[in-house]
């Protein structure tokens, strides 16, 4: 994710008490509440009886292309002009529930990666829309992917699987380590590879230099859990958030459990067991309180790269979704001890009216967009701090709507879950706890 700039304005990290357990109560006092303005948005579709939502949303890394995977099997590209997101493209090819959306490099920033339920993935270009590689996995659904310079990885039904993107031929696979469907896969610069996985273990293989299955393991961890998705964060990208089917959060040093000689990493350094209270908590306890009466489920997490913070986007089902820092407190051997969730720093409110499925952080500092968001209202979001785009929005907002662009605050129908969120209904239930072997 990019970065947003917590000034001196906002809560004094370097002042507030230490994290406590988990379990304990928000920390620290709350401080002043960054209320960015929805200065543009656009729906995915028009037909309001039976609407699409949005399953991802994802800038590429210049800012100026906004992809969004929706509910009807296709790919929406938006270009961000002043306060309005402007249609350019659509990408069509998919027959099934579109599962994962990236793009593919820096140096790549007009292509675009997307899987799907119909057991693909496909690698396409924004400029004119089309397919420029397609892999395709038989009988199985693809339910994420990931890339690193050539090689390809993706999670089907208990495997993790990998291609040569120069040849466009399978390299390997891995099937002894999940026996459910795995759910995320992200490659680390290293060459490591983490899968998460329905069977709620979570597995490190190094696969920069072999793809057999007794060298490549190096850690994994069992939440006893759903893994519905996870992040890596820290400066060096070794811890992972974990969000899973039940909406608990998980904090591991996953890169620390790699390493034989540290001490530290061979379990979770934090478990959020009841986050949704905790997040309510925080928020109550701040000015967040009258937009987020309650927490009814996270959007995920997003790292600001220069203050070292986590922070768990919450929301509640009516549109608005909160900043929460979760504070870690480091132990004398340097691993992480512990965490804590202190009260918001930011909300966004007055944009969406339903369900936020997916949050982008799209650059540092005030000026210019800061984030976009998708729903299951149908909606992509663009949220900024800068005086000038509000200005101008407000101005757009005065006049014509422009075409593509919808005002806030429509009555929407909730609709089903994202991919995510139904997966975990649908297996929650029947899911087979398995001791971890490790």
């Amino acid at each position: 994710m990019g970065h947003i700039k917590f000034d001196s304005d906002d809560e004094d990290m370097d002042g507030m008490q230490a994290p406590q357990p988990s379990t304990s109560a928000p920390a620290g006092p709350p401080g002043t509440l960054k209320l960015p303005v929805c200065c543009g948005s656009a729906r995915v579709d028009f037909n309001f009886n039976d609407p699409c939502y949005v399953f991802r949303v994802l800038p590429n890394t210049s800012g100026d292309l906004i992809a969004a995977s929706v509910s009807n099997n296709t790919v929406k590209l938006y270009q961000p002009s002043g306060p309005q997101l402007s249609l350019v493209g659509e990408l069509r090819g998919h027959t099934g529930t579109i599962t994962d959306l990236s793009f593919c490099s820096t140096s790549q920033p007009y292509t675009v990666m997307s899987s799907s339920t119909d057991g693909t993935i496909i690698v396409w270009d924004v400029r004119n829309a089309q397919p420029i590689e397609r892999y395709e996995v038989r009988g199985q659904e693809v339910f994420t992917h990931s890339s690193l310079e050539h090689v390809l990885a993706a999670g089907t039904t208990g495997e993790v699987l990998f291609w040569d993107r120069r040849s466009r031929k399978p390299l390997a696979n891995l099937d002894d380590t999940h026996a459910e469907d795995v759910t995320q896969v992200r490659f680390h610069s290293s060459g490591r590879i983490i899968s998460g996985s329905i069977d709620g273990l979570i597995a490190v293989h190094d696969v920069s230099k072999s793809f057999n299955d007794d060298d490549v393991f190096q850690a994994a961890i069992n939440i006893s859990n759903s893994v519905e998705e996870f992040g890596m964060y820290g400066p060096d990208g070794g811890r992972l958030w974990v969000r899973t089917g039940t909406e608990t959060i998980h904090l591991w040093e996953w890169l620390r459990g790699t390493d034989e000689d540290a001490a530290g990493g061979d379990m979770q350094f934090a478990d959020f067991p009841t986050a949704r209270d905790m997040a309510t908590q925080a928020c109550a306890a701040s000015s967040a309180a009258s937009l987020l009466p309650q927490v009814d489920y996270f959007v995920g997490c997003h790292y600001d790269t220069p203050t070292n913070q986590l922070f768990l986007v919450s929301g509640h089902n009516e549109g608005p979704v909160a900043f929460v820092p979760i504070l870690e407190q480091p132990g004398p051997q340097g691993n992480m001890v512990a965490a804590a969730m202190a009260c918001p720093v930011m909300a966004l409110s007055g944009g969406h009216s339903s369900i936020v499925r997916s949050l982008h952080c799209m650059r540092e500092g005030t000026m210019g967009p800061l984030c976009v968001t998708g729903g299951e209202d149908a909606l992509v979001c663009m949220w900024t701090l800068d005086q000038e785009l509000v200005n101008a929005a407000a101005a757009g907002a005065a006049g014509e709507m422009p075409s593509g662009l919808a005002a806030s605050g429509r009555s929407q129908q909730r609709l089903s879950p994202g991919p995510d969120r139904q997966h975990a209904q649908e297996r929650i239930g029947s899911k087979k706890k398995r001791p971890s072997p490790y």
